[in-house]
């Protein structure tokens, strides 16, 4: 049976040297031969489509990337040549002003009287136009000292006025137009007011909108765009359209078209890019001209457009290094991008995502038009199908797993079913044998259908049948032998302690007596009568105490064999009264005192018994009761039954030896120097249970208490 368990149990569990259940045996047998086999079948399918899949989306990925990448490059350079093409048209027309202006210079313009009245001095020396005549305004500054010449070249200029107006009010692009001199003159439109926007002494030519048309930083003399910078005109941020004007070798003046930030990006804004991008202006040394909105969330900063001029503008003011992308981390690849090519593609990480960015070269100013798309949104149709794959394959993960958990449930019934009708049996036959190794012998077995499984239960249980009844006989051989070894070990106990009592309790007399023999014998001729009557009276008390210790064997033997004699009711007051005299002359030799009131008459049976018994223990308690000790006997008297309690201060009993008071040949601790034999109360107590009375013994940490209780007969 232990070897079939141990081959059930341990098919599946031997490898970890756990004992399994048959029905987790079975259970495990349906996993290995079924449910893995075709879950590896199942995991193996939807691998392969997994695989399929994310091929497929990395073909698409690809595919999609070179198709934005392509498209992206086509709308950066589609849209760069537009805005090209128009900021190459306002480099034209800044060309053909340049001219009017050096015409303007070498003619011999003289404007009416009504022209003229607009202007006049400042207290700081400039001359400057006063009010707006829906023309120009201009503005001479006290830098240098204005003479007759400096005033007819004011006139000169005026010429110029239709040709700045046509210009200006033709372009949708253009916020002013003018023209300026070596000299610190000039002429703008539309008007404003110079004298409140200008500083008084201010120095043209030391501004990045006239210098970078000089010689050194123009050596083609042709019209050139200059860097983003606030305009001391008011207009806020801008750029501007420039081109010298020269007289042979000498560099006149130089004239500008402005072009506002705002208004660049209001052109940006208006391009139709895809996948949610959106474009910027970048110039030659890769500053961030203009940028939408959404540029200035990516990179972080805000876009310059307005200024507060609470000042005149006295020097250049460019944009901040934040719009320098050679100085920021995260947009140096696309500055070395622009820098090595005219067009091309890069990657960045602008806020934390991931943008494609394509740029192309506008052919007028050479500043390069970037577009910045949002990879994910380009992106977005292969992540839908990748999304719908992986919708699918969820939908078959989730269909398998509702398949095989249906499985799963029909497989476990079947494996219950089989285990109720096999397991269950075997259950009950190791419920049995546990049962009965438990002793619990008689048992019975329900049966099973498989016929070997039930004539093995029937035979356990026949077998545990005969195993209680050989049980039922140990028991009681085993009870019997330790009744008698416990008989054995209590007489074993007795002799060995009556054989030290009688050693003690006969060697003592015998020595007593053997030595006033010897006195008597050595000294007869000295001795005196009295001396003669106190060695006799010592040989009789040994005598005495031989016969008493005889006495008491005999009682003892006469209550074990159950021989006592019956004697007829009697009052027992005056023998009683006579024992409480005569213990308390023995209770002052020993220095304790005896407190007892006189005993009532009472009528006992067996009154000598009840005598003997008060006796004893009344001497028990005024020899052990400690010296100065005190004794008190209380007596209650009713119709029915007699009570004595004889009550001592002495040392009190421990529990150990509270137990063992009572019994023959044994005596406590506080006997110990003491005569006796161990039999008093072992004695007193079978006498007065002998008339169908009862002592018994209590004690604390100081003092015994021994009560007596005998029925009463009716007086003799």
């Amino acid at each position: 049976m232990r070897r079939e368990s141990q081959e059930v149990g341990g098919l599946e569990g031997a490898e970890d040297g756990k004992k399994l259940p048959l029905q987790r045996w079975l259970w495990g047998s349906y996993l290995k031969a079924a449910l893995i086999p075709l879950l590896v079948i199942e995991l193996s399918f939807l691998g392969i489509y997994w695989a399929t899949n994310f091929i497929t989306y990395r073909d698409n990925v690809e595919a999609v990337r070179q198709v934005s990448s392509d498209y992206l490059g086509d709308v950066a350079q589609r849209e760069a040549l537009a805005i090209g093409n128009e900021l190459q048209g306002i480099s034209e027309q800044t060309g053909l002003f340049a001219a009017q202006a050096l015409r303007a210079l070498d003619g011999n313009y003289n404007p009416p009287a009504s022209e003229k009245r607009r202007y006049g001095r400042t207290a700081n020396g400039a001359f400057v136009s006063l009010y707006d005549n829906g023309t120009t305004a201009s503005f001479y500054s006290g830098a240098m000292p204005i003479g007759p010449e400096e005033i007819r070249k004011v006139w000169r200029l005026s010429a110029l006025d239709p040709v700045m107006i046509d210009i200006k009010e033709n372009s949708r692009l253009v916020s002013s137009i003018y023209f300026n001199t070596f000299d610190s003159y000039n002429r703008i439109y539309p008007f404003f007011p110079v004298t409140s926007q200008y500083p008084a002494g201010m120095k043209i030519p030391a501004y990045n909108f006239y210098y970078e048309a000089d010689a050194a930083h123009n050596p083609a003399r042709k019209p050139v765009w200059t860097d983003a910078y606030v305009d001391p005109a008011g207009h806020g941020w801008m750029v501007s359209s420039i081109a010298p004007v020269w007289r042979g070798n000498k560099l006149e003046g130089v004239v500008g078209i402005d072009v506002t930030l705002e208004t660049i990006i209001k052109r940006l804004n208006s391009l139709r890019l895809p996948w949610g991008s959106y474009a910027m202006l970048v110039d030659r040394s890769s500053r961030i001209i203009a940028m939408p909105p959404a540029g200035e969330r990516d990179l972080g900063v805000v876009e310059l457009t307005k200024h507060r001029y609470e000042t005149g503008i006295a020097s250049d003011t460019f944009k901040p290094d934040a719009f320098d992308l050679t100085k920021r981390q995260d947009t140096q690849a696309l500055a070395k991008a622009l820098e090595e090519k005219d067009s091309g593609q890069v990657s960045l990480n602008l806020n934390g995502a991931a943008r494609t960015v394509s740029f192309s070269t506008a052919v007028g100013p050479h500043w390069h038009l970037v577009i910045v798309a949002p990879t994910a949104s380009i992106y977005a149709a292969a992540e839908q199908v990748r999304t719908r794959s992986q919708f699918i394959g969820a939908v078959m993960v989730l269909g398998l797993l509702l398949f095989y958990a249906v499985f799963f449930a029909f497989l476990y019934r079947r494996a219950r079913s089989m285990s109720k009708q096999v397991a269950g049996p075997v259950e009950q036959i190791a419920d049995l044998v546990e049962r009965i190794g438990g002793g619990n012998y008689d048992q019975e077995y329900a049966g099973s259908q498989v016929r070997e499984i039930d004539q093995l239960g029937r035979n356990l249980v026949e077998t545990g049948a005969r195993l209680g009844e050989a049980h039922s006989k140990i028991l009681a051989q085993e009870q019997v032998v330790s009744h008698a070894l416990e008989h054995q070990q209590r007489l074993n106990e007795e002799q060995i302690r009556f054989a030290q009592v009688m050693s003690h309790e006969l060697r003592t007399p015998l020595a007593i007596i053997d030595s006033t023999a010897q006195i008597i014998d050595h000294k007869a001729d000295s001795l005196t009568p009295p001396d003669l009557r106190s060695r006799a009276t010592r040989l009789r008390r040994a005598v005495g105490r031989m016969v008493e210790l005889i006495d008491k064997l005999s009682s003892s033997a006469q209550m074990r064999s159950g021989s006592l004699p019956t004697e007829p009711a009697n009052d027992v007051s005056a023998a009683m009264n006579a024992i409480v005299t005569r213990a308390g002359g023995e209770s002052l030799e020993n220095g304790a005192a005896l407190l007892a009131g006189d005993i009532p008459p009472v009528s006992v049976a067996n009154a000598s018994v009840v005598t003997r018994v008060l006796a004893a223990v009344i001497e028990n308690a005024v020899r052990y009761g400690g010296e100065g000790g005190a004794v008190r006997i209380e007596t209650q008297v009713d119709d029915n039954r007699a009570e004595f309690c004889v009550i001592d201060n002495g040392p009190g009993i421990t529990d150990d030896e509270h137990r063992r008071i009572g019994e023959p040949f044994y005596r406590g601790v506080a006997s110990f120097g003491s005569h006796g034999a161990g039999l008093g109360l072992h004695i007193a107590r079978q006498q007065i249970e002998s008339i169908d009375g009862t002592l018994t013994i209590s004690s604390g940490k100081k003092g015994v208490k021994v009560h007596i209780a005998v029925p009463v007969a009716p007086h003799a």
